[in-house]
């Protein structure tokens, strides 16, 4: 619907700009008359809306170049049907107006300071999102052993430990790792343990994607298995995470880079034979377990999809209900699942 509506603003847009480029039968100052206040509603509109937009996509970490390529176009259209409308209003014209526009500004204002409360209020708790790759009715998750090469961070003995499956060029995975690293600086690494495996959305490494979604998450994902080589595992994710354009072609080199890796050898890495087994593993083991969306996070076991907010997340390691079969060799089991918090997009 919102492109559809957009489609329709700029349909608008274009039809008052021939509207009035060939002035049919009116002359100038009357087609700007007829034109120019509703080029301005429009504007005025449009603007507000993207910056309701522009919101959201700070609030999700993701950055859209086009989507800000059309807020700045949805400014420009204000800025000039404003002008237009101006010029074509004389000043003893605009007087009358004056209260007017006086008790529009007062309630915008008034609206503006009553609503920013409960919007901040929203804002403040991540959204749970979720990406879907197939079947979304699956259930979750059938009892799997983590391997042992799977990198962790905190404590191997720590009181909780949280399983990440996730995809690197995800920007709800993004919004969970973040969150994930606020809980390990919260309770410290004796208090939890977070591991992680890849589960790419993209068919060029994953059988079972059936369409390219993320044409970077394979490429992101192999990356990361160099960088574990290298000890630098974290900082990689950290850094491809935090990455403003996951889908550039040199995304994993970028995030390498970042994360100080040597990147004549990741690049050789990258391409190896061991590197694409070591990630087949991976995701055989996670849709074999009955993955099917990113992020999906077991928390002591417990089974959750998209986003999970980080209260939820701490609800669950404060009850003193076990879940979790800590093994040596540092891999756990899981036991059954417990429903999804998911809201599937």
């Amino acid at each position: 619907p919102i492109s559809h509506l957009g489609t329709a603003f700029y349909v608008a847009c274009a039809a008052l700009a021939v509207f009035a480029l060939i002035r049919l039968k009116f002359s100038w100052d009357q087609v700007g008359e007829a034109t120019s206040p509703i080029v301005v509603l429009l504007g005025l509109g449009s603007v507000g809306y993207s910056v309701y937009l522009a919101t959201l996509l700070v609030r999700a970490g993701d950055i859209c170049p086009l989507c800000i390529a059309l807020y700045g176009v949805n400014a420009i259209i204000l800025a000039t049907g404003a002008v237009w409308w101006l010029r074509g209003t004389r000043r003893a014209a605009l007087r009358p107006m004056m209260p007017g526009f006086a008790v529009i500004g007062l309630v915008g204002t008034g609206f503006v300071a009553v609503s920013t409360p409960t919007i901040l209020k929203m804002l403040s708790v991540p959204p749970v999102h979720a990406e879907i790759a197939v079947q979304p009715d699956a259930p979750l998750l059938s009892p799997f052993t983590i391997p042992d090469r799977a990198p962790s961070k905190g404590g191997a003995w720590a009181t909780h430990e949280i399983l990440e499956i996730s995809d690197l060029a995800c920007p709800h995975c993004a919004i969970l790792h973040r969150t994930l690293g606020s809980a390990l600086e919260d309770r410290g690494p004796a208090g939890l343990r977070v591991r992680f495996m890849n589960y790419p959305l993209d068919s060029s490494c994953n059988p079972h994607i059936p369409r390219p979604m993320h044409p970077t998450a394979c490429q992101l994902a192999r990356g990361g298995i160099c960088a574990q080589e290298q000890e630098r595992f974290w900082q990689y994710i950290d850094a491809a995470f935090a990455l403003r354009q996951t889908g550039a072609p040199t995304a994993a080199i970028d995030a390498a880079r970042d994360a100080g890796l040597e990147l004549a050898w990741f690049e050789a890495c990258l391409d190896a034979e061991s590197t694409a087994q070591t990630l087949a593993e991976d995701i055989a083991l996670a849709h074999g377990a009955g993955v099917r969306v990113t992020p999906t996070v077991l928390v002591n076991g417990l089974a959750l999809e998209g986003a999970v907010p980080l209260p939820q997340i701490e609800a669950i390691l404060d009850d003193p209900a076990p879940r979790v079969d800590v093994r040596s060799g540092g891999g756990c089991k899981t036991e059954a699942p417990v429903g999804s918090t998911s809201a599937r997009e």
